[in-house]
């Protein structure tokens, strides 16, 4: 038996594993398993929390289809937030290790979460297109391409995400610019397809629109994604902050 809760960060679910007094040995399988909406719990993947030296705590992400993650916007704030909740760290910033790095994180307000992101590089190797048109390449810890469009709504990102998959693997954001400081967007991740939202991929594209000077430096971006609003600001020196909620679903017990 597993003790897990379930959180979100506009709309991108986890399950969540305290590991300080289980283990999970097997944790591509597991996150298969309770991913499934139909047969599972249901979530964009599984992250196991874990003592770290160094930092605070460590955060390990599982995709839907098992495979692991280097590193994710949304789940972050919700391990910030269940660290602070529930008593493991009291102080902030909180540091939380992750395989892109470490990320330093502050409460935000009404219990919104802001995360100093790290600075975006670009993506060496050839170029990647999408029906003529150019992918903006940046790593923000993992792999995304940026691509703009003029109706989101209607946008074929399935058709996009498997096309391009066939020679990079990306995650791939698909914007529409409303104005300079408000964008709409829709994201599909790698091992998971189409998910609400993607912090990384948000933090991304707003980086890729402040290079192309559509967006402005040191200002706040507001990206609408499926399932909420995230603040993206790019400072001087292409440092990248994020600021979202973070709440919990529920808790429960699952059979392993």
């Amino acid at each position: 038996m597993l003790r897990f809760f379930k959180m979100q960060g506009c709309g991108n679910d986890y399950i969540f594993i305290d590991c300080r007094g289980q283990s999970v040995p097997h944790p591509h399988l597991l996150a298969r398993r309770v991913s499934d909406r139909h047969f599972g719990v249901g979530s964009d993947g599984l992250v196991l929390l874990l003592p770290a030296e160094g930092a605070d705590l460590t955060m390990r992400i599982f995709n839907a289809d098992g495979s692991e993650a280097e590193m994710c916007g949304n789940a972050i704030r919700c391990a910030a937030r269940y660290a602070w909740d529930c008593g493991w760290a009291s102080h902030e910033p909180l540091r939380i290790q992750t395989a892109a790095g470490l990320r330093v994180l502050w409460n935000g307000p009404q219990k919104a979460v802001t995360v100093v992101m790290g600075r975006p590089s670009p993506l060496s190797g050839a170029g990647v297109r999408w029906q003529g048109e150019a992918l903006t390449r940046l790593s923000v810890g993992n792999p995304h391409g940026v691509l703009f469009c003029p109706d989101i709504e209607h946008f074929p990102l399935a058709q996009a995400a498997a096309e391009i998959a066939r020679t990079a693997r990306l995650n791939l954001e698909a914007v529409q610019i409303l104005e300079k400081n408000h964008l709409k967007m829709r994201v599909w991740e790698r091992g998971s397809g189409e998910t609400w939202a993607c912090g990384t991929g948000t933090c991304a594209t707003v980086a890729a629109l402040v290079e192309q000077g559509l967006c402005p430096v040191g200002e706040d971006v507001h990206v609408a994604l499926r399932g909420g609003e995230l603040t993206i600001r790019v400072l001087p020196g292409k440092q990248l902050l994020m600021t979202g909620a973070a709440t919990t679903v529920y808790e429960g017990i699952a059979e392993v």
